[in-house]
């Protein structure tokens, strides 16, 4: 399957990447998207099998934000661009 991903996705599994796990509002402060634009790219993305969010009770979100072992693979192996090709909805 391939994917291509916009700019805010490349931007969130980018600092992903760089910082490993975050809350959703630690991903956006980072990232400086809106919390709404954030979540729905993170939804995407987790549909999409490239981050895996878990419920998480000592996070202030009650959610926590990794990249899965797919997303490692696909920045590892290269530009994301050439690589991911997003399905859109």
């Amino acid at each position: 399957m391939k994917f291509e991903l916009d700019d805010r996705e490349q931007k969130i599994l980018n600092t992903l990447a760089r910082r490993g796990v975050m809350s959703p509002s630690q991903v956006s402060a980072e990232t400086w998207l809106l919390p709404g634009d954030t979540m729905t790219v993170l939804r995407s993305l987790a549909e999409a099998g490239l981050v895996q969010m878990r419920e998480d009770t000592d996070s202030a979100d009650g959610k926590l934000v990794a990249l899965t072992v797919e997303a490692h693979d696909f920045l590892e192996n290269g530009s994301v661009r050439q690589q991911i090709k997003m399905i859109k909805r």
